[in-house]
């Protein structure tokens, strides 16, 4: 079947894909379409303009734009390569074949913001899904998924950037088989999922002085939000704010017993 595609590309990992999808099926791909908040944005627009499809830049994919896009070039399939933006149903009821988006956890574990956190933090598998979406939050059925092997000393950071990596592989590996709809989507079992919202992450990485944690869960908050820039775990102590950042290594001595 000679599928019509329309893609939302944003960030490193839509970069990364797109760049291999203008390589393989250019005939495919009807539009892509830029977002307005990503810092990749520029280099997403210069990959697409070296070629003759229709790019729409820094658009809005709930509105009525968006949507006179996609029936006026009569796409049956959509990929969100990363996108940052929750699509509402009345877009994704446009698309006869489906969407598919990428999220960087083992689904159904970790829907939401922040899974790498919450894969540490709650000792959850970790992982990374391709899915479609429906009109809840990575509720879709999975079309193709790779778990992600974690120890003790994996940091927040380190298991963020494994997530990107494997993502782009696993797009990478089944690309042909996603653009001809040639596969058998498992519906996530919801006996198993958990789910978090981008603001649950400052609430859980403050530590309470005064609480009593068990130590390996103090050490799954740390670790959990071990990046070398940007936010922390921290703690407020005599009226001012700490942060911590942790750096764990498996001890390769001879033990003494």
């Amino acid at each position: 079947m000679n599928n019509k595609v329309g893609i939302c590309a944003a960030n490193y990992v839509g970069y990364e894909i797109l760049k291999y999808i203008l390589e393989k099926d250019i005939d495919s791909i009807k539009f892509i379409v830029t977002s307005g908040t990503d810092d990749w944005e520029e280099k997403i627009y210069d990959l697409v303009k070296k070629t003759d499809i229709d790019i729409h830049r820094k658009i809005n994919c709930n509105s009525e734009e968006f949507k006179n896009v996609i029936t006026t070039n009569n796409i049956n399939l959509m990929l969100l390569l990363w996108w940052p933006q929750i699509i509402k149903n009345d877009v994704i009821d446009l698309v006869p074949a489906g969407t598919v988006n990428l999220h960087p956890s083992l689904l159904p574990y970790n829907r939401g913001k922040h899974p790498y956190y919450w894969s540490i933090v709650e000792g959850t598998p970790a992982g990374v899904s391709i899915h479609f979406i429906t009109k809840n939050i990575d509720d879709g059925a999975v079309i193709y998924q790779r778990e992600i092997e974690t120890d003790i000393t994996i940091t927040g950071e380190e298991l963020y950037e494994k997530s990107l990596q494997e993502m782009i592989s696993l797009y990478k590996e089944n690309h042909d088989d996603i653009l001809s709809l040639n596969f058998a989507p498992i519906e996530q079992n919801n006996k198993f999922s958990t789910f978090h919202w981008a603001k649950d992450i400052e609430k859980n990485s403050k530590i309470d002085l005064v609480k009593h944690y068990k130590a390996i869960d103090l050490i799954n908050i740390m670790r959990a939000r071990t990046f070398k820039r940007g936010n922390s775990a921290y703690f407020f102590h005599e009226g001012e704010k700490y942060n911590i950042r942790i750096e764990i290594s498996k001890d390769r001595t001879k033990q003494i017993k």
